[in-house]
């Protein structure tokens, strides 16, 4: 008959820490407590067991070497219990290692303390200057407000004052046109009547000018000056031979400008030299 085969197994062990110690179990369950074998030597633990669930065996790290006299073994309902105990110089050592801890620990949560009143205090200072600063948003807001509407109400008024200032001319210009129509209908039929309505006529003319004057408006001379479409609108050519192409000949309606800028460009007749009779003219052709 051919015998059993071994089966070696790992325990399932756990190892607790005591203050002065630790405790280890195992689990070893068809042993016998006569079938179990325990070797400790210098911080190593060596355990094997016999059972009829087959061959235990595991070998554990201890935190420290034990001290033999005190060691203690229990075994109760497959559970092995071993108790190792440090030696009384290490327990003290272990102590002193607690106390120097607990001593660092308390230690930093003191300055941890230290740290969080001083962040407490920056945040209380941050959270002031915050409240400031919006402070300081909100008046400057409300005072570009003020500068704004400020602002606005003076360009109304300088614009109501440039409106009344037309006006004003514009209505003694009226009160001109008014004597002058009234000239006209009573004037009989007399010599140098004529000279004298045409006289009435001019002076309101140079009534108007003398306004846009006042308020930046200018008349363009023309006549003589090279064609600018800027400034100018051709509304017909004519050939003179006196005057250089593209030069003014005539104007048809005059043109204003105000700072530079045309507000009605004058309507211009422009020049265009004539060709000399024999010579080529654009393949027999010109352009309008």
């Amino acid at each position: 008959m051919v015998g059993k085969e071994k089966v070696e197994r790992e325990p399932l062990t756990e190892i607790i820490e005591t203050s002065d110690g630790v405790l280890l179990t195992a689990e070893l369950p068809g042993v016998a407590q006569d079938a179990i074998k325990i070797a400790v030597s210098k911080g190593i633990l060596k355990l094997e067991a016999q059972g009829s669930r087959g061959m235990f065996s595991t070998i554990q790290a201890l935190p420290f070497e034990p001290d033999q006299d005190r060691i203690s073994v229990t075994f109760s309902q497959g559970v092995l219990a071993v108790s190792l105990k440090m030696k009384p110089d290490d327990v003290e050592h272990v102590g002193e290692k607690h106390v120097a801890v607990e001593t660092a620990v308390e230690a930093s949560f003191e300055e941890m303390g230290k740290e969080i009143d001083i962040l407490r205090d920056e945040l209380i200072k941050v959270s002031e200057e915050k409240a400031s600063l919006e402070e300081r948003v909100h008046f400057l807001q409300r005072d570009f407000q003020n500068l704004k509407r400020r602002h606005e109400t003076e360009k109304e008024l300088i614009a109501d004052r440039k409106i009344e200032e037309v006006a004003l001319g514009l209505i003694d210009v009226l009160d001109n046109f008014k004597l002058a129509k009234s000239s006209i209908l009573n004037t009989k039929s007399k010599e140098g009547s004529k000279e004298s309505m045409v006289k009435g006529l001019e002076m309101i003319e140079n009534q108007i000018v003398n306004l846009f004057q006042r308020i930046g408006i200018s008349k363009m001379a023309t006549e003589g000056d090279h064609f600018d479409p800027n400034f100018h609108e051709a509304v017909g050519y004519v050939e003179r031979a006196d005057l250089d192409d593209e030069v003014i000949a005539a104007e048809v309606k005059y043109g204003y400008s105000y700072k530079g800028r045309a507000m009605r460009p004058a309507q211009v007749m422009v020049n265009r030299k004539p060709v000399k009779a024999g010579s080529k003219k654009n393949n027999g052709k010109r352009g309008d």
